[in-house]
């Protein structure tokens, strides 16, 4: 049911790769009496598959002890999917408790989620300088102008409101290592980034 409403119904492939990864986990947690897990520990395997196997910590998911549909615990979702998919998730949820097959599906879609979301941001760092995604940027200059831009964007959410102001934009960049304690830290961290990039393409 839930592969259907989620948008997963061909990802065959991916999902069983999902279950092959989250089987351990999820074989070594407390079951109900239909077999299954509750939604406390649905959001504590999908909080360490995330940290683990991505990096991420992501609102809402944390495990804070609270059950899946408490007010605070899916402001992703809700603001990436249709309102009658979440009313469907969350009905869902809170009347049956999750098997394997179910939490794989719901790792795979926020997966999905985030990776659309980093979608966005990048083409809006695009637009704010009047540059598209479908072509090679010039010079590397350019490619600086919109990694920093789409960091700020990430890092400092409330800078998204100038994409379109490229005065107001270039003050935010200026300013941004004032506002955000660790802008340089990150940075340095992207550059280091991008040098391991180039040199992986220059060995392969």
């Amino acid at each position: 049911e839930l592969t259907v409403l989620l948008g997963h119904g061909t990802s065959h492939e991916r999902l069983a790769q999902l279950e092959d990864v989250l089987r351990p986990m999820y074989e070594s947690l407390p079951k109900q009496k239909d077999g299954g897990i509750d939604q406390g520990m649905a959001r504590y395997a999908l909080s360490r598959y995330f940290l683990a196997h991505r990096g991420w910590h992501i609102a809402g998911i944390a495990y804070d002890g609270q059950s899946w549909n408490a007010s605070s615990s899916t402001p992703l979702l809700k603001s990436q999917m249709p309102s009658f998919i979440i009313e469907t998730l969350e009905e869902h949820l809170a009347r049956k408790h999750l098997g394997l097959e179910e939490l794989a599906v719901l790792a795979a879609t926020v997966e999905d989620l985030v990776h659309n979301e980093a979608l966005q941001l990048l083409s809006m760092a695009y637009e704010a300088h009047n540059l598209s995604m479908h072509e090679l940027l010039e010079n590397e200059a350019q490619e600086d102008l919109v990694i920093r831009t789409f960091m700020l964007f990430y890092n400092m959410p409330w800078t998204q409101k100038d994409w379109n102001n490229s005065s107001a934009l270039h003050k935010q960049l200026k300013s941004a290592h004032k506002n955000n304690p660790d802008w340089d830290a990150t940075m340095l961290w992207v550059e280091d980034l991008k040098g391991a990039i180039k040199y992986q393409g220059r060995a392969e």
